[in-house]
């Protein structure tokens, strides 16, 4: 997680090296998750329909990825990105007041999340093929 830059944008890439991690590590059930994400009723990240079907590239998307692994959420980039001058201000304000400064994953069930003022909205699971996509493009964001 420390290779990636602390800016928003990075959280399919890193993602996807953890889910692809995990499973290589046994969890074959951890699953690349992308939809929105929401801070106290009020959206941050993505739309509330689900355009986006993850089978093409999209630069338009706006919405968030994580980690579903045995009905835990952990995202890789929750924090990093919360702490990005570019966050969304009320991203920021939860990160600052709600983590200490080196914690970097954030893993909690949904019922946890929401208690911290997260909702997790999961539109897309994304295919082993697609995972491996996009573990493909975050390993080439990594070497240039």
């Amino acid at each position: 997680m420390s290779v990636f830059p602390v800016v928003p944008g990075a959280c399919v890439m890193m993602s996807a090296l953890y889910a692809s991690r995990l499973r290589a590590m046994g969890h074959a059930d951890a699953r690349l998750v992308g939809g929105t994400l929401s801070i106290a009723g009020r959206l941050v990240f993505g739309r509330r329909e689900a355009r986006h079907s993850f089978a093409q590239t999209d630069l338009e998307w706006d919405g968030h990825a994580w980690v579903c692994l045995g009905g835990l959420i952990a995202d890789a980039s929750l924090l990093r990105t919360g702490r990005s001058p570019r966050a969304p201000s009320s991203l920021r304000a939860l990160v600052s007041a709600r983590f200490g400064p080196n914690q970097g994953l954030y893993i909690a069930t949904a019922k946890a999340a929401l208690e911290d003022g997260l909702r997790y909205g999961p539109q897309h699971t994304l295919s082993d093929a697609a995972l491996d996509a996009c573990v493909r493009g975050a390993t080439t964001f990594l070497e240039k």
